[in-house]
Formats: C-alpha cells, structure tokens, sequence
C-alpha cells in the first residue's frame, strides 16, 4: 500500500480540460498556474466545466497585475493578483465570491452587477477565478 508524505504534491484543476484556447488566453495566469478568467468568458468556462463534468466549488474577484499595497489597496505589480476588490460603496477594498455548484456560481454572477459593485476605474483589472474540485 502507497501512502502519501506530507511533502507529496497532490493534482490540483484550475481549469476545464474542455475550456478553450481563446477563453484560457485571454485570462489571466497566475504564477501557480490559476486562471483569472475575463467576466464576459465567465458563461463559456462554467458550460466547459459542465461538459468537462468539473466540479465548481465556488468563486472570486481578483484585481489583476496588482498586488496589496501598504495602504490598503492594490498597487501595480504585473504578474500578480489581488483579491481585494474596490468597491464603490466602501471606503476599503472587500474580498468579493461566493460558493456552491456551478448553477449556484452561474447563479450568484449573473446576480452580481459588476457596474454598480466595483469603482469604474478599476473594472479593466476584474478577473473571476474558479475553485474547482479535482
């Protein structure tokens, strides 16, 4: 019988194997290999995840090309990802998901007016990452 170490590093899905070319390059990748799809791919990844029979487990908002800054915002930083979120009616960024199934995600998102949650200037940086079961 094989046992795991704690060092073993498990398979971890970022993404549909059925999600396609176009919507993977045009999302965002993070240096651990996670995506950072754009809003308007969002509908194409949840159909490949459905026709993949991936599970979704819930999602999030990422600030794209920026990292947390000192001051409590995203400050530019290219190749990396933030999670907290400008919002217009906050003075503070907020963490911005939610969780369940991929009809509860395609739920919640279709639900969530972007327009009216985040500031305008920083809706060129919104991506949507995807927890995923393996």
């Amino acid at each position: 019988m094989q046992t795991l170490s704690s060092t073993a590093i498990l398979p971890v899905m970022f993404y549909p194997p059925s999600l396609s070319e176009i919507a993977k390059a045009r999302a965002f990748r993070a240096t651990n290999g996670e995506l950072g799809v754009l809003i308007d791919d969002v509908e194409v990844f949840l159909q490949a995840c459905r026709s993949s029979g991936t599970e979704v487990l819930g999602w999030e908002l990422w600030i794209v090309d920026h990292a947390w800054g000192e001051d409590n915002s995203p400050v530019p930083a290219e190749g990396l990802w933030c999670g907290g979120i400008p919002v217009c009616k906050l003075n503070i960024p907020s963490v911005i998901g939610g969780d369940g199934d991929v009809d509860e995600t395609e739920r919640q998102l279709a639900a969530f007016d972007i327009i009216a949650e985040v500031q305008p200037e920083w809706l060129p940086h919104v991506r949507v990452n995807f927890t995923l079961a393996e």
